[in-house]
């Protein structure tokens, strides 16, 4: 006992087996301080580091007062610093728990949503410095450097540009690298529990790509509207043809003149036909088949003079087709059901068919009458008939496809050809 002091203080006397315990004790503390520095330097969460340093310096402070104290270093002989170091290991210790929630997993979850956000998220000071930035902001504003507590302003000068839009609560827009890329732009404070403002974030989100997106919409918005402009004055003008051609053909006495004029103005009404169904159609692509050819039977029974309630029309099957493949299909069963009201039915009574049949991308058009039908003798292909001349050509040379003629019951031409 040493009583020479203000305390009363133990002499201990250490042996050989007291110095193998400490030194055993002091690699394993080596071994957990060394784990503990990889942790701070290759965890890339700030949160999880600052723990850990703190929990490094805790258990820090209790090793080195025992070694002051092993090696007769101990600056207050009257005063074990072991047991001073380990209250201040509790009080650290307890300061982590509280300050960081280590029992509360909010606060992580909070970190690790953040970090992998796809929005740039940027904490601010009130002197505009950096206190945290996520990932993704780091990438908008395009360096590696560390960004920790220096001027926004300084590390990247596009937050002049943001400083310019003035207060910012709601997303505002803001043109980065010249013009590549767009960023949305949301500035809200930080408030403390005493209602003062701390602090602000500043929430980037990257609207590129919506962007080009909303101006390529725009864009075809604009065509699609030019397309029907260009299809109703095309249907406009097919219309002035036709009436030229109605008031001409009412100066000639010439019944055969005056036949081909209307035959005629048939045809060139069947393709602005076609261009009125795409200026009131939805897409501008594709035409509802089975739509126009009732219109345009409409349309030619009247021009002949024919009855509905004699002449039946029944039309089976639907395709959609492009104006490429409608034109010519038009202007075939214009031909067919024309040549059919003009000469398959004598008593003026019969049935007049138009069907569709599709397979893939292969489409078989089926125009066909019970009426009288036409002589073996005459063949299709080659007679002086413009009508079926037409017919022939647009078959063949327009579609691409082929042509049959069936006679057996009446008419039937089956025209078979791929879409393209």
């Amino acid at each position: 006992m040493n009583t020479t002091g203000p305390f009363v203080v133990v002499d201990a006397t250490f042996g050989v087996w007291l110095w193998v315990f400490m030194g055993y004790a002091y690699v394993l503390f080596l071994l957990g301080a060394f784990l503990f520095l990889v942790q701070i330097v290759t965890c890339s969460r700030p949160r999880y580091r600052r723990q850990t340093s703190i929990l490094l310096f805790g258990t820090t402070v209790p090793w080195i007062a025992s070694a002051l104290a092993l090696f007769g270093l101990n600056p207050f002989p009257g005063l074990d610093l072991t047991l001073v170091a380990l209250t201040m290991t509790n009080l650290i210790v307890a300061f982590n728990i509280l300050y960081f929630r280590l029992g509360d997993v909010i606060p992580l979850a909070r970190e690790v949503i953040i970090e992998s956000m796809s929005d740039g998220v940027i904490v601010l000071d009130m002197k505009n410095c950096i206190v945290d930035l996520n990932p993704s902001a780091r990438q908008l504003m395009g360096s590696n450097t560390e960004f920790i507590g220096k001027p926004v302003g300084e590390v990247w000068p596009e937050w002049f540009s943001v400083m310019g839009l003035g207060d910012i609560t709601e997303g505002k827009e803001i043109v980065l690298d010249e013009g590549q890329r767009i960023c949305d732009v949301s500035i809200s404070p930080l408030i403390d529990w005493r209602d003062r403002i701390v602090s602000k974030v500043v929430v980037l989100r990257d609207v590129t790509d919506r962007k080009r997106s909303e101006k390529i919409k725009q864009s075809l918005k604009e065509k699609e509207i030019l397309l029907q402009e260009i299809h109703h004055r095309v249907k406009n003008n097919i219309q002035v043809i036709c009436s030229l051609l109605n008031l001409q053909s009412r100066h000639i006495k010439d019944k055969k003149y005056a036949e081909m004029l209307k035959e005629s103005q048939d045809r060139i009404k069947s393709m602005g036909l076609i261009h009125e169904k795409l200026y009131k159609s939805e897409s501008l692509a594709q035409i509802d088949f089975s739509e126009y050819i009732k219109d345009l039977a409409q349309s030619l029974f009247r021009s002949y003079g024919a009855s509905a309630s004699n002449i039946a029309l029944k039309i089976e099957g639907n395709v959609c087709l492009g104006i490429d493949t409608a034109i010519p299909c038009g202007l075939l069963i214009n031909e067919l059901v024309s040549n059919s009201l003009k000469h398959a039915f004598p008593d003026r009574k019969g049935e007049i068919t138009i069907a569709f049949r599709s397979d893939n991308r292969c489409i078989e058009l089926i125009v066909s009458d019970n009426g009288v039908g036409i002589p073996d003798d005459i063949d299709f292909r080659t007679t002086e008939s413009l009508g079926l001349h037409l017919v022939t050509i647009l078959a063949e040379d327009q579609l691409g496809g082929e042509i049959t003629l069936n006679r057996s019951a009446g008419t039937a031409f089956h025209i078979t050809f791929e879409v393209k």
